[in-house]
């Protein structure tokens, strides 16, 4: 949509300039207090806007356009967009009790220390909204001199005063809680981050109490802060230059801008890069500082009377000069603000008086003058004037404080609500669980963290399922491992389903953390393992064993079979240890020469190959288990018929592996379901699921397992190169949960993967699509780099990590891996 700025800048000086640095009271949750005012601070959320369509934004934008006119109406408000930093530590904190099992404190430091590693910026994007000037008699008493910081005092805020603040702060939290926004209180620590960092300019840790005064917050406020005409120089405790900050104004904005595009001026910080000597692209860590004001119609309306009789003014005075001509910006502005006044009357057109400032910080001087390069280049490319306030750092700085006021209101701007707020300063990427393991980072316009619990669905009482989709060799089967084993850490039973044998690495990681685990081959060591009989409780047991043995029949012996088969199965059941093996016996010692014939040909396919561990003889091993931990369950040799094959048709070898593959499901679904496990958690993973969903078994399977996961405390998950498939799963697809999409090429398989991430099959997100993976020189593949889709159906480009490099090794799928 386009967005219109119809209003010229503000002119005029104001009396603000030169005035003291304002001296702070006391800082609590959601409130900053100084002498002269009080005011409600608050974190704003990010949107997840970067992949949403054009209408989605535009519904959006109009919902907080409508939100700022009644909640903020007429207020002095500060807006700030500030970068602080992922540590390892905060992660470590935030999984402190969620691991459980094996070595999980190296796993989980792991993963700190390579956040560490990536040096992760993390967006706040702060409000606050003033709410009291303060009693001039109680502040005037007040007496100290004026420094180049911020200064601080001994008067303290009364209990009553705080309350009736707090209680303020509440409400207004309430109601920005309530918006697209989805602000909330910030924590006191936080402001005092938001104060110290612009007085140190580098990493303070903020006082961690409920209030606070007195001594801990002259120590937030120390520091020394030197103007120069188009810069500042920040100094630390030991004099020493601690920074060069620039402050910029943004003085010029075209008369129409778009969005989604360049009218996202406060949104695009995060992508201004600058070139450093090696010729290579760089980040440049770019803050904003906004003072607006939203207008109610009152005081739009009269706003724009005083401009328009200013305007006239001038015209009519130009006329009576020598020139006898009028400026065509006074007869513009004239023009514009009849136009103005009419949509604010009609059509409910909103204004916003904002003043926006950009700070840019380096270590040295040429960095300094390299970023404020680079920032001014970004913004004329969208044809927006960005320049430093000359003469004016000092006052452009203060102004950016918390707890500060406008002192250069020259610098300014009043226009339409929509070009305001389409700035997008709340807009962005944001994906993922709020809480738990950690699985990689976003890559869009707000860096940070991406957080994904396969385990979680049940406990939010959620659907269990996930998806990895996309063509072969491009992360998807790791990702998958990945996800299993932080499952496994957090004491989950872990079965993999090894179709292809190409994933024993994600076992020998579990191994070398010390989670229990294990690499199970389906072989003939195995007899019996995957024996329906020894597997199932009785009652099903009688219904799907002798149908597993069916399958093993050639077609012209299953008629006569039947009855036989079932009578066996009856009778075997009696035994004390009945087994697949034991029916075969009693139908091969059958008086009945037909029943032989049925019994002497399960005998002969079971004695050899995968036939064995269907329904050989039980070797005692206990191969499928039920214990905690990761079992990587391979079936080397398996051979499934194609889904277009009548049964009638298979071989026997593809009977066999039917067979081998129904008992295996069986165990899964038993395990799943046992009444005694429904309080474990349980993470079934099943890479390269399009060969399951080419068979009945495998689709009933997994039709049943995502269905009732949620109930039995058991998630599913999956991956596959055919979403096509998938879709024609209805059941499976209602319970999918979280998707990572990875590239694809055919339309049919883009459009398909398009449907179940929610976005629409246009060329933009085609591209997108079959892009994704794909570097930025175009001629190498980017592994591990795909689209996410939560459970909350938000989506945005994610790029999944591995935390070590030797964990990466371990995990390899190539055939040249060393677990291959």
């Amino acid at each position: 949509m386009k967005i219109a700025d119809k209003l010229l800048n503000l002119v005029g000086v104001g009396r603000e300039r030169g005035l003291p640095p304002p001296r702070l009271v006391a800082i609590a949750d959601g409130l900053l207090v100084t002498e002269r005012s009080a005011e409600g601070w608050f974190l704003i959320s990010v949107a997840n806007t970067d992949l949403a369509t054009e209408a989605e934004q535009d519904a959006a934008l109009d919902a907080a356009v409508s939100a700022a006119a009644t909640i903020l109406g007429d207020r002095l408000s500060h807006l700030k967009v500030v970068w602080g930093r992922s540590t390892g530590q905060d992660y470590l904190d935030s999984v402190a009790g969620h691991y459980r099992l094996g070595d999980h404190e190296a796993w989980a430091q792991t993963r700190a220390d390579r956040i560490d590693e990536m040096r992760m910026p993390e967006r706040y994007v702060a409000l606050g909204v003033h709410l009291s000037d303060r009693d001039p008699r109680a502040t005037a008493q007040v007496r100290g001199s004026i420094s180049d910081a911020l200064g601080t005092t001994s008067w303290r805020v009364s209990a009553r005063e705080l309350a009736h603040l707090d209680e303020r702060v509440r409400k207004l939290g309430r109601q920005l809680g309530s918006t697209v926004w989805r602000a909330h209180t910030a924590p006191a620590e936080v402001i005092s981050w938001l104060i110290s960092r612009e007085m140190h300019r580098g990493a303070v840790a903020a006082p961690r109490r409920g209030l606070i005064t007195g001594a801990s917050l002259a120590r937030l406020t120390s520091g020394r802060v030197v103007p120069y005409t188009d810069h500042l120089r920040i100094y630390d405790s030991r004099g020493q230059i601690a920074a060069y900050t620039s402050v910029l104004a943004m003085t010029d904005f075209p008369e129409e801008l778009e969005t989604p595009g360049p009218g996202e001026w406060l949104r695009t910080l995060s992508e201004i890069k600058a070139i450093d000597d090696d010729g290579d692209e760089i980040d440049v860590t770019v803050e904003a500082s906004v003072r607006f004001r939203v207008l109610t119609k009152k005081s739009a309306r009269h706003l724009v009377d005083e401009t328009r009789k200013s305007a006239k003014e001038q015209r009519r005075s130009a006329a009576k000069g020598t020139a006898e001509e009028t400026a065509d910006e006074i007869v513009e502005t004239e023009r514009v603000m009849r136009e103005v006044k009419r949509d604010i009357s009609r059509s409910g057109l909103t204004l916003v008086e904002d003043h926006p400032r950009l700070l840019v910080s380096a270590d040295t001087r040429e960095d300094l003058d390299a970023y404020v390069d680079a920032v001014i280049a970004h913004y004329a490319d969208r044809g927006i004037t960005v320049a430093p306030g000359a003469d004016e750092q000092r006052d452009l700085w203060l102004e950016s404080l918390p707890g500060d006021q406008l002192r250069v209101p020259d610098l300014g701007h009043v226009r339409e609500s929509t070009a305001f707020f389409g700035s997008w300063f709340w807009g962005g990427a944001s994906i993922g669980d709020a809480t738990g393991p950690a699985i990689g980072y976003l890559t869009g316009s707000t860096p940070g963290l991406v957080r994904f619990d396969a385990a979680a669905g049940s406990a939010l009482g959620d659907a269990t399922t996930t998806l990895f989709l996309g063509r072969s060799g491009r992360g998807k089967t790791t990702a998958a491992m990945l996800g299993g084993l932080d499952s496994a850490f957090a004491g989950a039973w872990v079965p993999l389903l090894d179709l292809k044998g190409d994933a024993a690495g994600v076992s020998a990681v579990a191994a070398e953390y010390g989670v229990p685990t294990a690499v199970i081959e389906i072989t003939a060591q195995f007899s019996g393992a995957a024996d329906l009989l020894r597997v199932l409780p009785v009652d099903d047991a009688l219904l799907q064993a002798p149908s597993q043995l069916m399958l093993l029949l050639p077609p012209h012996l299953r008629g006569a079979a039947e009855a036989p088969v079932m009578a066996a199965t009856r009778a075997e059941i009696q035994s004390p240890d009945p087994s697949s093996w034991g029916v075969i016996q009693r139908l091969c010692n059958s008086e009945s020469e037909t029943i032989r014939t049925v019994g002497f040909a399960l005998r002969d396919l079971v004695e050899t190959g995968l036939g064995s561990v269907v329904a050989g003889p039980p070797s005692g091993l206990s191969s499928l288990t039920t214990n905690p931990g990761l079992w990587v369950v391979q079936m080397p040799g398996l051979t499934l018929p194609s889904p277009e094959s009548a049964p009638e048709s298979w071989s026997p070898i593809e009977r066999v592996g039917m067979a081998c593959l129904r008992g295996c499901l069986a165990w899964m679904v038993r395990t799943t379901g046992r009444r005694e496990f429904r309080g474990r958690a349980k993470v079934v993973i099943v890479p390269e699921v399009h060969l399951l969903t080419k068979t009945p078994d495998g689709a009933s399977f997994l039709d049943y397992i995502a269905r009732v996961g949620r109930a039995l405390g058991a998630s599913l998950v999956l991956d596959t190169q055919d979403p096509a498939s998938i879709l024609k799963l209805p059941g499976l697809v209602e319970q999918i949960t979280t998707l990572f999409a990875f590239s694809l090429r055919s339309r049919e398989q883009v459009d398909s993967l398009l449907e179940l991430l929610g976005r629409p099959q246009t060329a933009p997100y085609q591209t997108l699509v079959r892009g994704i993976n794909t570097a930025g020189n175009g001629k190498s593949i980017r592994h591990g780099h795909c689209i996410m889709r939560d459970r909350w159906d938000e989506v945005a480009t994610v790029q999944i990590d591995i935390p070590s490099q030797r964990v990466a090794a371990l995990l390899r799928t190539t055939p040249e891996s060393e677990h291959a």
